[in-house]
């Protein structure tokens, strides 16, 4: 993957997009297509698919508001199976890469999985001793947020909520870089990486089958999946299980940790809106909910046509791949007014597409809403001032599938 752009303007075209300039800083890019008919040529790897091993399918870049949600909505149309996914040596992944009618009966069993009791109030005091804790381990003075803190609290969260051992949050974060393609891995290790997450979990899946025997098992999620029912009585199998333990890896473990990465990069940007939310919390949430629109990480899933169809105007062939940029989306001027500005208490924020649209939404997104609050409440906490630290933010360029820092360099100034 080059470094630099190397077309742009009037050239500029939809098989470009995979560039590592673009990767860094895509909305410009977005920008330049949006509103030219669709482009056939992304060339794209899904979570879990190793670049080397595995080929690309050509798909078409959708990048407008309107046609993405025409996307997202007609799920009868636009299949969610990634048969690159399924065809490659990677765990496939839950709900994410499931149609109906089973996407329905999945979606009931993590439902019930994912309880408020479950996935807030158990761990809710957890979190906030847990970044205070991070905090605290970290200091003042100058250091760089994704080296530990936005790297490490994600995979802390999910060993917590799944009830995994809690010291193996590093080896949940090396499997879900190199799942989701930003670890600098070779194509080798990325493949035994991934031999190694489907292990884990299997492992720790078997564990739990056998404590819920002897009535030993905690009420945590991972015991959820396995007791949850759908209505018509069908519980998960044990394969299915791990392979919602490791949905919750490749999302959780990874687009969080540039959700918090985007955040604090957005404190950098405006130190007067810091001070404002220091003196008044209830701006925490409004400040959570247009850094996810903005600068949201998750950019670009995959679709597969059941049929012949159309997007926009262009027409659109059975067993062709789309390729929906969220991320344009969110920054669509049809839709979000001056959409690159963050504006607090955008009015309709809530329409963005960061957590996908439809049956697909993210059902977790509230995990992971409450997560990045805690960490954002914590600096608030501790810091009278977040400052540019010893260099500039730098933006990971290794895999389309996130936007996010590799690098935020801060001064936290103590309160």
């Amino acid at each position: 993957m080059s470094d630099d752009l190397v077309i742009a303007g009037d050239e500029f075209h939809a098989r470009d997009l995979e560039q590592a300039a673009v990767i860094r800083n895509p909305f410009p890019y977005y920008d330049m297509l949006r509103d030219k008919p669709l482009q056939f040529g992304v060339r794209g790897f899904p979570p879990g698919t190793v670049e080397g091993m595995d080929e690309p399918i050509p798909s078409w870049a959708v990048l407008k508001y309107k046609d993405l949600v025409h996307v997202a909505s007609n799920h009868q149309i636009f299949s969610s199976r990634d048969r690159m996914q399924e065809q490659s040596d990677a765990p496939t992944l839950m709900l994410v890469n499931h149609d109906q009618p089973e996407h329905t009966w999945l979606r009931t069993i993590a439902r019930k999985a994912f309880s408020p009791k479950r996935v807030e109030a158990d761990v809710a005091p957890w979190l906030h001793d847990t970044v205070a804790d991070m905090l605290n381990e970290e200091g003042s003075g100058h250091l760089d947020v994704m080296t530990n803190l936005a790297a490490d609290l994600p995979p802390k969260f999910i060993a917590r909520l799944l009830g995994t051992p809690a010291e193996d949050f590093k080896k949940i974060r090396g499997w879900a870089d190199a799942y989701m393609g930003t670890s600098t891995m070779t194509m080798a290790e990325k493949a035994q990486s991934n031999v190694e997450l489907h292990e884990y979990y299997t492992d720790q899946v078997g564990q739990r089958y056998d404590m819920i025997k002897r009535g030993m098992a905690n009420d945590d999620l991972l015991t959820g999946f396995i007791e949850a029912s759908g209505e018509d009585g069908r519980k998960l199998t044990p394969e299915e299980v791990v392979r919602f333990c490791i949905t919750m890896v490749a999302g959780g473990a990874e687009s969080s940790v540039f959700l918090i990465g985007n955040q604090v990069a957005a404190m950098l940007e405006m130190p007067e809106l810091y001070q404002q939310m220091r003196d008044d919390r209830s701006l925490v949430r409004p400040f959570l909910e247009e850094s996810i629109r903005r600068d949201g990480p998750i950019q670009r899933l995959f679709r597969e046509c059941l049929e012949d169809t159309e997007i926009g105007g262009t027409p659109i062939k059975k067993g062709e791949w789309v390729c929906v940029f969220f991320g344009a989306g969110n920054h669509d001027p049809e839709m979000f007014e001056r959409p690159h500005e963050f504006i607090l208490n955008r009015p309709n924020v809530g329409k963005n597409l960061t957590f996908s649209h439809g049956i697909h939404h993210c059902i977790a997104s509230i995990v992971a809403r409450n997560e990045a609050a805690a960490m954002i409440n914590g600096i608030l906490d501790r810091y009278q001032r977040v400052d540019q630290g010893s260099g500039p933010v730098t933006y990971q360029d290794r895999n389309f599938i996130n936007y996010g820092p590799s690098s935020c360099p801060v001064n936290f100034v103590p309160a």
